[in-house]
């Protein structure tokens, strides 16, 4: 094979072939009636770290999982605290290391529930997320009877499904407090409700290269040191490369060995036409350390044309529409939808 041969074999654009997805509908059921935030992404999030500590860890080390001294990670702790091994050079910037799954609070902003209402949202599980379903299970069960929204309104969970790719029916996996015969939780990462890496290119390469990009949550993404307020391929592209790197590397088969560099460049190309976005506020309770501390994570949420998309960035763009893209995406931030 020739020099240029293997140049060219280098930059062929390919996704993580070991970093799968599955996407599921959470249904629970309110037993009492509830004042919930517009926004619950805070809500689900916050409450569900809580139950599923209760779910995985012993009560030692509920509150303080910091300073645990047990050799294996703990579910929790590779979940919601996946450690930085210090060997991964490549990603030595990366202050966070990505959670292995995303929270899609529902989009409705409702705010007033009655008992025997339903509260339906999304979880995306990626790559080794996947293998804790169980603990996601059990952790959504713990935050019923935890209650939602300052009143802790109590709720059961009812239902999760599985959802089929690009549909939204489902397979059944829980329902009224039990896993469904049919469900191997302990083999579901080979399930064939998840989104591979080739059912991903496979349908990108249907789209055209006109798209048009809806941003449906908050997109927090930087460039130049700030958060952009327009949409901007080159800096929405490198985001989501970091992204997908991260998540290859932390809960994948390891590195995502893709130029970057390359597809933010062919990004400069793409003609962003017919954008009506605005910058959308949100504020949020952080109960990390000794305080309570408020946090804005504001973000562009609209929508935009984008015209002369190469084959490869509808492929990234498809990916960032389940994985989401940019900052604070445990909460539902960056959630953007991509249509021909």
């Amino acid at each position: 094979m020739t020099q240029d041969a293997i140049a060219i074999d280098a930059a062929r654009f390919e996704l993580p072939p070991t970093l799968p997805i599955l996407c599921a509908r959470v249904t629970l059921r309110l037993l009492e009636d509830a004042a919930l935030p517009g926004y619950k992404g805070a809500m689900l999030r916050g409450g569900f770290g809580y139950a599923f500590q209760r779910a995985s860890c012993p009560r030692a080390c509920w509150n303080v999982s910091d300073r645990c001294v047990a050799d294996m990670i703990c579910p929790y702790r590779w979940v919601f605290e996946t450690p930085h091994p210090p060997d991964v050079s490549h990603l030595h910037d990366l202050r966070d290391v990505p959670r292995p799954f995303v929270i899609e609070p529902p989009l409705d902003r409702r705010a007033d529930y009655r008992s025997g209402d339903a509260l339906e949202f999304g979880l995306t599980l990626i790559g080794r997320g996947i293998d804790y379903l169980p603990y996601f299970l059990f952790g959504f069960e713990e935050l019923g009877r935890a209650g939602l929204g300052r009143q802790h309104a109590r709720a059961r969970l009812e239902r999760v499904e599985a959802l089929r790719p690009w549909h939204i029916a489902g397979q059944t996996i829980y329902q009224d407090g039990r896993v469904q015969p049919d469900t191997d939780l302990t083999s579901f990462s080979r399930s064939p409700l998840l989104y591979s890496a080739n059912a991903i290119t496979g349908r990108a390469a249907h789209l055209p290269a006109d798209l048009r990009l809806t941003l449906h949550t908050p997109l927090r993404v930087k460039a130049r040191g700030a958060f952009i307020e327009r949409i901007e391929p080159p800096a929405l592209v490198q985001s989501l490369c970091w992204r997908l790197s991260a998540l290859a590397t932390f809960h994948g088969g390891g590195p995502w060995p893709v130029d970057h560099r390359m597809l933010t460049e062919q990004a400069r190309d793409i003609v962003v036409e017919q954008e009506q976005v605005r910058w959308l506020d949100w504020e949020r309770t952080s109960m990390r350390g000794e305080r309570s501390r408020p946090m804005k994570l504001g973000g562009i949420v609209g929508s935009a044309t984008l015209r002369n998309v190469p084959p490869d960035l509808r492929t990234l763009l498809l990916t960032g529409s389940l994985v989401h893209v940019g900052k604070a995406v445990v909460f539902g931030h960056g959630r953007i939808e991509v249509q021909g």
